[in-house]
């Protein structure tokens, strides 16, 4: 028999062993098994998760940065974040999603458009989230029907409109 070029691939493994350890192996168990006993307890806990519906006091609850200025905010919390950006976790993006959708139900367009300033002055966007704010900006704006001049802020413009 001639030696292999690596000793590494030079291995043997006998049959009989291989045949006897796999013989001795359990079944294997489904990952989604479950006993009956088990799913009745589980379905006498359950109870469904019912959404009512305020998620923009959820978004402002969860980052207390995006509270308008007229609003009362602890002024701690101002004072210790400084200058510095807040990163939004993937969480409060999905909220904001939400709390705008709710808001666009409720025709709420001024609303919507000073909370995407206030998103964009206060916390860091990716690319993404930076599109969609500028995409509800624009929807709102046609809706209400207001064309900004060269310059102007939104939120400037909405507050003269008596937003």
């Amino acid at each position: 028999m001639a030696e292999p070029a690596n000793e590494l691939f030079a291995i043997e493994v006998d049959t009989d062993n291989y045949a006897e350890t796999a013989a001795h192996d359990a079944p294997p168990v489904s990952r989604t098994f479950q006993s009956e006993a088990d799913f009745q307890t589980q379905k006498a806990t359950y109870s469904a998760k019912i959404d009512v519906g305020n998620n923009y006091e959820r978004l402002l609850e969860a980052v207390p940065l995006l509270k308008p200025v007229d609003e009362p905010s602890p002024p701690t919390e101002r004072q210790t974040q400084g200058l510095s950006r807040v990163r939004l976790a993937k969480k409060d993006v999905q909220l904001l999603g939400y709390a705008v959708g709710e808001l666009y139900y409720d025709e709420r367009y001024r609303d919507i458009i000073q909370l995407c300033e206030r998103v964009e002055l206060v916390c860091e966007t990716d690319g993404k989230t930076a599109e969609s704010l500028r995409r509800w900006t624009r929807r709102c704006e046609a809706r209400l029907g207001v064309q900004l001049g060269e310059g102007e802020t939104t939120v400037a413009r909405t507050g003269a409109l008596g937003g």
